[in-house]
């Protein structure tokens, strides 16, 4: 079982170094590049010479671009802000698929600002992220998308690390870039708002993370995680009406 390593970057410096070094037993490791303009491209090759630049920022879209760079069948998917542990790595190598498994489950471990949020509903997080790509396709979604697979999917014991924000500022550039896209996947669907709609809509996600999905419980972080999913729904939707002309 030859695995692929794939990581999607852009503007990664601070990141992918440390990611890569946690993927460095995978038979290979393919980077798909948003035309970085720092030292992404630099740091990634001293880790492999598959890096493979695109004009598109759709997630979608680069997962995708991945299937045909890759050498193998098998692929790892691992942003530039995750980290796979040693446990992980060794069950991933310890694993010989069954006829008809074509895919394995992932769990994330969400750390904001340093801190494992156990709680506010990102606790157990799966994903597919293992998966072979001659029985998978991915969501043609502008964001949160994901993988399918024709065929059995198997949950792997150990998690996987997600370091998701370094500091406030990172943390608003997630809430812009985030709110951008899915304004623009609701706009395709033609999902309709109005302006009030707006502000309870960000208030009904501030307390489904806080209150429903018991962030409270995470403390600082939890405030802040649900903080940042109130964000994203208010300007997703404010963004939304400037994409339909209505502000």
């Amino acid at each position: 079982m030859k695995i692929s390593a794939v990581v999607i970057t852009k503007n990664e410096e601070l990141n992918i170094r440390e990611c890569l070094e946690t993927l460095k037993w995978a038979d290979e490791i393919v980077i798909i590049d948003s035309n970085s303009t720092d030292n992404t491209p630099i740091i990634a090759s001293e880790f492999t010479d598959k890096i493979f630049s695109t004009d598109s920022d759709v997630f979608s879209e680069k997962r995708a671009m991945s299937f045909e760079k890759c050498s193998n069948d098998w692929i790892l998917f691992l942003d530039a802000d995750e980290r796979i542990t040693p446990q992980l790595q060794e069950e991933i190598l310890s694993l010989s698929p069954a006829e008809g498994v074509y895919g394995y489950r992932l769990n994330r471990r969400n750390y904001y600002f340093g801190q494992w949020l156990k709680y506010s509903g990102v606790y157990p997080d799966k994903h597919i992220r293992l998966f072979n790509k001659q029985h998978a396709s991915i969501t043609p979604r502008i964001i949160h998308e994901g993988v399918e697979v024709s065929g059995s999917v198997e949950e792997l014991k150990n998690d996987f690390i997600h370091y998701s924000f370094r500091d406030m500022t990172h943390m608003m550039d997630k809430i812009n870039l985030y709110s951008t896209l899915e304004a623009r996947e609701k706009l395709i669907n033609n999902k309709q708002i109005s302006k009030a709609g707006v502000f309870t809509h960000a208030l009904s996600a501030f307390l489904r993370v806080y209150i429903s999905r018991k962030g409270y419980k995470d403390g600082t972080g939890g405030f802040f995680i649900s903080f940042c999913y109130s964000m994203v729904s208010f300007l997703s939707h404010l963004k939304l009406l400037k994409l339909q002309g209505k502000i």
